[in-house]
């Protein structure tokens, strides 16, 4: 896997991006904290099944605070709060806003003392981050505040942070189990969280999963397939393998690739307008992208290195 890892890498940038159409789909009939109930129930199931063919998935009682921490960060609340800011702002503004989490990660990696990021990845980043800007404002920087997308925009804003926080405390676990053991333990243990919320009508949602789901038409549940097996179970298993292999610096950058591929689905799927500035945008991010994994990143020693 090591040798193809930056390939899977931009795989799971497409389906991640592709993730926000989906989601819209799904909406039109669910409401979203059922859509991220159903796809993590399917995601959770497909996770249990392959830790039961796995020798190596006990994890010791000492570790389960750190599985209930990042499935709450990763899970629960990460994907309630971006599916209810779906509904508010578009597919594509959704993606860039949480591609800035790899400069979150950049600044929590430094001031923890988890990674050394030296000039040209700055430079890298910063590049790849101007691209996404121009992106979602179209060149008007000032006018950015005044769009009707914003409350949807800074919901969205808050999971960039949220995502930060989960690539980089997920560090710690990878240095004692693979990335599919941990990805299902954090999926389980996530989705049992979500439970709560599912049993209390008219609190997160007016209607309960269970009142739905005898509803839904054929895209509704095809879009949870999508977003359960894509980009839950093979997503997240190959993106913690790039946070072991070439530290959680270097993968988070691939964030910069899924506003590329949400702008491309919304166009296509959703009618969503594109504009040059947008392409040009566009352009900046994957070079962005292609310079910061041209260097070699310093790991420092400290509770969250993990092994090489």
């Amino acid at each position: 896997m090591q040798r193809y890892i930056h390939i899977l890498l931009i795989s799971v940038s497409f389906f991640w991006g592709t993730s926000f159409a989906a989601a819209k789909i799904g909406m039109t009939e669910l409401y979203p904290l059922n859509l991220v109930l159903l796809r993590f129930i399917i995601a959770s199931f497909i996770f249990a099944v392959i830790l039961l063919r796995r020798p190596d998935r006990k994890i010791e009682t000492k570790d389960l605070p750190a599985f209930l921490i990042l499935g709450f960060m990763g899970i629960t609340s990460y994907f309630y709060i971006q599916f209810t800011g779906l509904q508010y702002t578009t597919t594509i503004n959704s993606a860039l806003i949480i591609a800035t989490s790899p400069i979150i990660v950049g600044i929590f990696s430094v001031i923890l003392h988890v990674e050394k990021i030296n000039k040209t990845m700055i430079w890298g980043i910063a590049l790849a981050f101007s691209g996404v800007s121009l992106v979602i404002s179209g060149g008007d920087l000032a006018g950015l505040l005044q769009a009707k997308t914003i409350k949807g925009d800074l919901m969205l804003l808050s999971n960039a942070i949220v995502w930060a926080g989960f690539t980089l405390y997920g560090k710690k676990i990878l240095i004692k189990y693979s990335p599919i053991v941990a990805m299902a333990y954090i999926h389980i243990f996530g989705t049992l969280l979500l439970l709560p919320l599912a049993v209390l009508p008219g609190v997160f949602a007016p209607e309960t999963l269970a009142k739905q789901i005898m509803e839904l038409s054929w895209s509704s549940v095809i879009a949870a397939l999508y977003l359960a097996i894509f980009c839950s179970v093979y997503a997240y298993y190959i993106w913690y393998s790039g946070v072991e292999i070439i530290g959680a610096v270097r993968t988070s950058v691939y964030t910069y690739l899924n506003p590329l591929f949400a702008s491309l689905t919304g166009v296509l799927i959703l009618h969503e307008k594109i504009s040059l500035m947008t392409i040009f945008g566009g352009c900046m991010v994957m070079a962005g992208v292609y310079l910061t994994n041209q260097f070699k990143i310093t790991k420092v020693k400290s509770k969250f290195t993990t092994i090489d």
